[in-house]
Parts: C-alpha cells; sequence; structure tokens
C-alpha cells in the first residue's frame, strides 16, 4: 500500500513538472530599428515647456515599456529662447539620455539641402549638435548618426560628397531610413482635433494612424523582398508629435504582434542589404529601400500600391 502511495506521489509529481514546463518562445523573425525626428517636439498646438515635458515623458515611457533602444534626432533650434540655451528645454533630452536612449543630430535649424546653399546646410550640420554633444557627454557618448531633413541627400552626387565629408569629419555615419511614412498627417490632424477638444475625433485619428501604420509596414516588408529578395532589418521614421506621445505605445504592440524584436540602429544596419549602392539624386525624400531599386534599376511598377492617408485626414490635417 506504501509502495502504490509513493508511486502514485512520483506520478503526480512528475505530471505537474510537465504541466509548468514551458517551451522555449522562437525568435523574432523580424527586426525594427526606431527612430523619432525632430526632438525635443514637434507640435502645431501644443508649445509650452509643460507640454513638451509631459509628451517627452510619454513618448519616453512608451519606448521603455516596450524595451526600445530607439534614437532621437534633435533639431537644435528649438532648444534656445532669445538666443541663449533654455535649460528647461535642454532638460527635455536629458528625458531621453536618462532612459538610456540615444540622441542625434537632425540639423541645427531642419534646413533642406534641396533649396538652400550648400555652405548654409553644412553650417547647419555643423551648428547642430552643440547641446547635444553636451548632453550625451554627461553619460560618457558622443552623437554617432545624422538624419537628413525630409529626407533630402542632395540633387547631385557632389553635393552628396560635400556632405558625406563633412558628416565623416564630425564622426557621424547617415542614419536611413527604410519604413517612411505621412505619421506628420496624421499628427496635425490629431493635433487640430485636441485643440478644439473633440476627443471623439482624436481617438479615431489615433486608431486610423495604427491601422495605417500597419499597412505601410506590410507594404515595405514587401518592397523588401521585392527589391532586396528578402526581409531585413527595417528602420522606422516617426515623429515627436502628441499622437506618437498618445498611440506609440499602441503602434509598438502592433508591430510586435507582426512578428518585429527591436533592434538598435547598429544592429539593423549591420545587414549586409545597407551596404547596398545608392545613387539616388532626385527630387523627392523617399526610402533607402527605393534609392536601393533605382540604382538597382528595378522596375518602377514595383514601387506601387504605397498605403495613403485617408482623405478626411489629410483635409483635417491641411486646414
Amino acid at each position: 500500500m506504501i509502495l502504490i502511495a509513493f508511486r502514485c506521489a512520483a506520478v503526480v509529481t512528475a505530471l505537474a513538472h510537465a504541466a509548468i514546463t514551458i517551451p522555449p518562445r522562437p525568435a523574432p523573425a523580424r527586426r525594427m530599428a526606431v527612430t523619432f525626428d525632430d526632438l525635443p517636439v514637434v507640435s502645431r498646438a501644443f508649445t509650452s515647456v509643460a507640454d513638451h515635458a509631459r509628451i517627452t515623458r510619454s513618448i519616453v515611457a512608451a519606448i521603455r515599456a516596450h524595451h526600445i533602444p530607439a534614437i532621437g534626432f534633435v533639431n537644435e533650434g528649438k532648444m534656445y529662447r532669445n538666443g541663449v540655451p533654455d535649460s528647461a528645454k535642454i532638460d527635455l533630452l536629458r528625458q531621453w539620455t536618462r532612459a538610456g536612449l540615444e540622441l542625434g543630430n537632425h540639423t541645427y535649424s531642419h534646413l533642406d539641402l534641396h533649396t538652400a546653399p550648400v555652405a548654409d546646410y553644412l553650417a547647419d550640420i555643423a551648428r547642430g549638435d552643440t547641446l547635444t554633444r553636451l548632453v550625451l557627454r554627461e553619460s560618457g557618448r558622443t552623437p554617432r548618426y545624422f538624419r537628413h531633413p525630409f529626407l533630402h541627400t542632395g540633387r547631385s552626387l557632389e553635393v552628396r560628397a560635400q556632405v558625406d565629408s563633412l558628416l565623416a569629419k564630425r564622426g557621424y555615419r547617415v542614419a536611413p531610413v527604410t519604413i517612411d511614412n505621412s505619421d506628420y498627417v496624421f499628427a496635425a490632424a490629431y493635433d487640430a482635433a485636441l485643440g478644439r477638444r473633440d476627443s471623439v475625433e482624436a481617438r479615431r485619428i489615433g486608431r486610423e494612424y495604427v491601422d495605417y501604420m500597419e499597412r505601410v509596414t506590410a507594404f515595405y516588408e514587401g518592397q523588401a523582398t521585392a527589391i532586396v529578395g528578402r526581409e531585413i532589418p527595417q528602420v522606422l521614421l516617426v515623429h515627436a508629435s502628441v499622437l506618437n506621445a498618445d498611440w506609440f505605445g499602441a503602434l509598438a504592440t502592433r508591430f510586435e504582434q507582426r512578428g518585429y524584436a527591436f533592434a538598435t540602429l547598429d544592429e539593423a544596419l549591420a545587414d549586409s542589404a545597407y551596404r547596398s549602392a545608392d545613387t539616388y539624386v532626385g527630387p523627392a525624400g523617399i526610402t533607402w529601400l527605393h534609392r536601393w531599386g533605382l540604382t538597382r534599376g528595378v522596375p518602377r511598377a514595383t514601387f506601387a500600391g504605397e498605403p495613403e492617408v485617408p482623405a478626411d485626414i489629410a483635409a483635417a490635417a491641411a486646414r
């Protein structure tokens, strides 16, 4: 009797151990580096330092909640008041660095390389990292990446070479983008809805934004396969807006549901796809996937089908 009881107990114990054994999860099939432009904040309607502090806290909190090693690109012209560095605005950058996040150079005043004299643009790059360097130095780092405003990289290879030469001298690498999108259009419409205190419309715009971004992501997954021959680690561009303060967490969840793990920009750019030739010098600010495709001479029809912003949201943004 004792032997039977012992054997039963052993069986129960074995079953219990089996029940709590959890097989290891497969590694996510997709990777994404997340980049935010126009730091510290870009907003039409919410312009006070208190607004910007709240917006920054919300963005950084969403990034941390999803364990995203994001990088923010700074327009340093926003960091001054009456020509003097504003300590409250500098503290907005510290919210990023204290969370272990990286900062990069997005020029001082968001000049457009396709319309500004090259000398002015180069000066804007050089002027665009004074405060960023000081903030990063507090944690023993320096800015390492540069993002072209409007993704405009030059209308000639000669101009591109001039810009690249200065960037190399200052220790910068260009931060490419593969998932470009119109989040700024949704952000403008969202600001307008919140400005008139229409929370119902704001929620609708937010939900539409997350759905739109999933469609865009699916499109660029397909573009990678069509142009490179496989999916690659993607580099996402979004902006430091009120919209993303409120909805980036939901968007990050949607990415995770698509099988993405979040990577550093270094990790994404280690993929061989990012060594693809790029000789594009056209007028548009386009993704690096399309630059590679144009350089390789893929048929123009390959690029068709990019999701569009819903017409009513585009109209609201334009008002």
